[in-house]
């Protein structure tokens, strides 16, 4: 039997909208798969944001683009955008940026075994 779970983490909010040090979207993700689980990210809404390399941190939060860029330690590998999204630049972080269309997502949720929401 296969231990392995499907993860998928779907990030709708902005980045640095709280007061923590890190990102607890991205930490999250980043637990899973250091932890052995299989893991995607799907950015909606303001939550692509994250791929905007003209947003800084405020000086008491993480970079998040270096964390993106950390993703494939955690052998996560897929990062996902809705295709009705406006992405700018898909280009701040070294893993390919897919864009699904609704029925694609709608898919992509039905096949993990675990769905993380953050908005």
């Amino acid at each position: 039997m296969d231990k392995r779970s499907t993860w998928l983490f779907i990030i709708g909010s902005r980045p640095y909208t709280h007061e923590l040090p890190s990102d607890p979207a991205i930490d999250a993700s980043m637990a899973a798969g250091a932890f052995g689980q299989k893991a995607s990210v799907l950015f909606t809404g303001a939550g692509c944001q994250y791929l905007n390399q003209d947003i800084s941190p405020p000086a008491d939060q993480a970079d998040l683009r270096k964390l993106l860029k950390s993703l494939p330690l955690y052998d996560i590998d897929h990062l996902y955008v809705s295709s009705s999204e406006p992405i700018a630049d898909t280009t701040v972080v070294d893993l390919p940026v897919t864009c699904l269309e609704p029925s694609d997502i709608a898919s992509l949720i039905s096949d993990a075994s675990h769905v993380v929401t953050f908005t």
